[in-house]
């Protein structure tokens, strides 16, 4: 056990929160992002996540916040390439034709010799781009700052998100949630994508503009989607994402957390906290992740 002396307090609502505003350390994914500035003792915030836009603007500069990092891309990877490999071999018809009995061939796109591009090369991102890889694809990026440009085939920065998204066949966005992500890709990156192509978002939602993304859904391009994050969450039921048939809506279900990888990493920092060494996972707040 890592701090066995350690008096340790569980709240699953804010009024159970409430009663422990003199608490050292903060772990969680949900404490409402006021009561932080509300405890007086608050020394260290493990976010129990990869996206941090809910809390990062909440804490005093002299508390560091650590977010999970590595714990999340596999199972994010899996969720894209499911939907990716879904359309592309138009599962969905060869389901129809059984149900209606007809023997008829169903003929698949392959993934091989596609353009994979992914925007945001985190450790999310750099789970996807080896997958990509793995399946003979070749891979383009968009990043900020380009430190991983040498991952992939070709590089990005923000600014060039118009050619970028013209240049792949498939879209995979991973970016986190900034003042500089928001609306990055929105009706002109979406007219400049391919006949055919596929746009996959399991990020950020402000990354989208939606109105501008249903607009070209209904145009055909991109020719599909999968969206797993939006703006607003639950995504409001008047949304026309809902209802759109090249639309695939999920419940920011992609990165379901392991309970044994996420306890993991946080056992490991709290370790390191106790011993005074550099946790992981700390979040740069001029970056906001």
């Amino acid at each position: 056990m890592v701090a066995p002396d350690a008096a340790i307090a569980a709240a699953s609502t804010p009024e159970e929160a409430l009663l422990h505003l003199d608490a050292e350390i903060v772990f969680s994914w949900g404490i409402p992002s006021d009561l932080l500035a509300r405890m007086p003792n608050l020394r260290w915030v493990q976010w129990l996540g990869a996206g941090v836009d809910k809390v990062v603007s909440a804490l005093p500069p002299a508390v560091p916040l650590t977010r999970i990092v590595g714990a999340f891309g596999t199972v994010m990877t899996e969720h894209v390439f499911a939907f990716l490999l879904a359309i592309r071999r138009d599962i969905f018809a060869i389901r129809r034709l059984q149900h209606a009995h007809r023997w008829e061939k169903v003929f698949a796109q392959p993934l091989r010799g596609q353009r994979l591009g992914v925007a945001g090369l985190g450790a999310i991102g750099q789970d996807i781009v080896q997958m990509g890889r793995a399946f003979g694809m070749e891979v383009w990026g968009l990043s900020r700052s380009g430190a991983s440009a040498d991952l992939v085939d070709r590089h990005f920065l923000p600014n060039g998100a118009q050619e970028f998204a013209a240049g792949v066949d498939n879209l995979v966005l991973v970016l986190p949630a900034t003042a500089k992500t928001d609306g990055l890709f929105g009706a002109r990156e979406f007219a400049a994508m391919r006949e055919g192509s596929i746009l996959c978002n399991v990020g950020r939602g402000n990354v989208i503009d939606e109105q501008a993304l249903a607009v070209a859904l209904r145009a055909g391009r991109p020719a599909f989607a999968q969206l797993d994050v939006f703006r607003e969450e639950p995504l409001p039921e008047g949304s026309p994402l809902w209802d759109l048939p090249n639309c695939f809506v999920s419940a920011h279900c992609s990165g379901p957390s392991e309970a044994q990888r996420v306890g993991a990493f946080a056992a490991e920092n709290l370790r390191r906290y106790l011993a005074g060494e550099p946790l992981l996972g700390v979040v740069d707040r001029t970056r906001g992740y």
